[in-house]
């Protein structure tokens, strides 16, 4: 019997967005997929883009930490996995960049309640409004091409 449920999320035109759980029926977590290509805005041989992901990586935890429902989610239980290789950036071609984020529920709500669904879409949309859509190195886009 499958347990799990996921959902996808039309909210931005330049992202692919799913919330789902592995189990529905006592869902202990949920996560946020964040999927995209980020095309290079201009190349700079000089910027370290290791530390340029690392630091988004890093603006999206403080994102999540300000913005979480602490009536639904533990405040300071949470895994952000923000991957996007570094090697191959170039301005020719895009990168795929995929960013998971596991929150662990309160209140055992399952992902297909409406409260659930508008709590991670106010998650998602601030992620990337302040986080991928405000930062000067990459515009993201939902597809390769």
């Amino acid at each position: 019997m499958k347990r799990g449920k996921e959902l996808k999320l039309d909210i931005n035109p330049n992202y692919k967005i799913k919330i789902g759980t592995v189990d529905n029926k006592n869902p202990k977590s949920i996560y946020i997929n964040l999927s995209a290509w980020g095309e290079l805005n201009e190349d700079d041989e000089e910027i370290n883009y290791d530390k340029v992901i690392s630091l988004l990586r890093k603006r999206i935890k403080n994102n999540i930490n300000q913005n979480i429902d602490i009536k639904d989610f533990h405040h300071n239980k949470y895994i952000v996995e923000l991957d996007m290789r570094s090697s191959g950036i170039t301005t020719k071609k895009r990168s795929f960049m995929c960013c998971e984020i596991t929150l662990y529920q309160k209140n055992m709500i399952p992902v297909n309640k409406l409260h659930m669904v508008e709590s991670t879409t106010n998650i998602v949309q601030n992620i990337i409004k302040d986080c991928l859509d405000d930062q000067p190195h990459f515009t993201f886009h939902k597809t390769k091409n």
